[in-house]
């Protein structure tokens, strides 16, 4: 009987996160904000392309990744399309309450999280995707810090790239490769998953707020800390933005300017509880959505 019941919920998880991933995908705001995404990371690599075939050199996916994440400008705006991507689905109210009359609160709100895990990946997943378009057939496979990686930091602007790469080059000296792809992917991963769960939030916080809106007062409210307070008093230490880029921490234990790595990820996943007992506290009343 126990695992009948088991079944069940893990069915009805799985179907909340396929039914927000089926509607989220259909709306065409997505669409064009992924369509958007691409077309700005590939005029902003400009003829790297042409650079990597004359010069005979490779470079990796993983380390453009890096540099695009690292670089405030594009990090910037790849966290502005995965808020416009998740800001809408599930969070209106229309897609919580009905739901909740046929399942239990809980299923509903496990289905969110995987939901939020599946769009993150998927969304990288993308990113990545085009990063590669922009450099194809001049990739390397290679798990070691690549010249022609060096020399973009060195000089984005004869590597053929618009404007410029923001990267700690103590992090190529001291640390192998796939170290630092590893943690970054991580930082994403809890940068994703806090953001999400912020949004639901204040979505059921502000139950008849436009999804979109809350997505722009989440991502401003951050963008305040990232670029205005840290510049005045030093605020980076509360920021997701400036969190979820590696080259902004501390490589070093005797660094009291920038935070660590372990703090990032303890700082994030607070974030994440908070914002996750905020949704379970409010999925509690009753008389939310009547």
């Amino acid at each position: 009987m126990a695992d009948r019941r088991t079944k069940k919920t893990a069915k009805q998880i799985f179907g909340y996160a396929r039914l927000n991933f089926h509607m989220g995908m259909r709306q065409g705001k997505n669409l064009a904000v992924l369509l958007c995404m691409g077309c700005f990371l590939l005029y902003y690599l400009g003829g790297i392309r042409g650079y990597l075939a004359s010069a005979e050199e490779t470079v990796s996916v993983q380390e453009l990744f890096l540099a695009m994440m690292n670089t405030h400008y594009t990090a910037m705006t790849v966290w502005v399309g995965y808020l416009l991507v998740i800001c809408d689905i599930p969070y209106s109210e229309k897609g919580i309450y009905p739901y909740l009359i046929r399942t239990s609160r809980k299923s509903w709100l496990l289905g969110q999280i995987l939901y939020l895990f599946l769009v993150t990946i998927f969304y990288f997943f993308y990113v990545g995707l085009v990063l590669a378009a922009a450099i194809v057939p001049h990739i390397s496979f290679r798990i070691s810090w690549t010249n022609a990686f060096v020399k973009m930091l060195n000089a984005p602007w004869r590597c053929g790239i618009k404007n410029y790469f923001s990267f700690t080059f103590s992090l190529i000296k001291h640390n192998p490769q796939y170290v630092v792809v590893v943690r970054q992917l991580f930082l994403c991963l809890l940068v994703s998953m806090t953001l999400g769960m912020l949004t639901m939030a204040i979505h059921m916080l502000w139950k008849n707020g436009p999804g979109i809106l809350v997505g722009a007062v989440a991502l401003a409210c951050d963008y305040l800390v990232t670029a205005v307070l840290d510049a005045i008093v030093g605020l980076r230490y509360f920021s997701p933005l400036t969190l979820s880029r590696i080259s902004a921490l501390s490589t070093s234990v005797n660094d009291r300017f920038n935070p660590s790595f372990s703090y990032a990820c303890l700082f994030l996943g607070g974030l994440f509880v908070v914002s996750l007992s905020i949704s379970i506290w409010k999925l509690r009343r009753y008389e939310y959505g009547r």
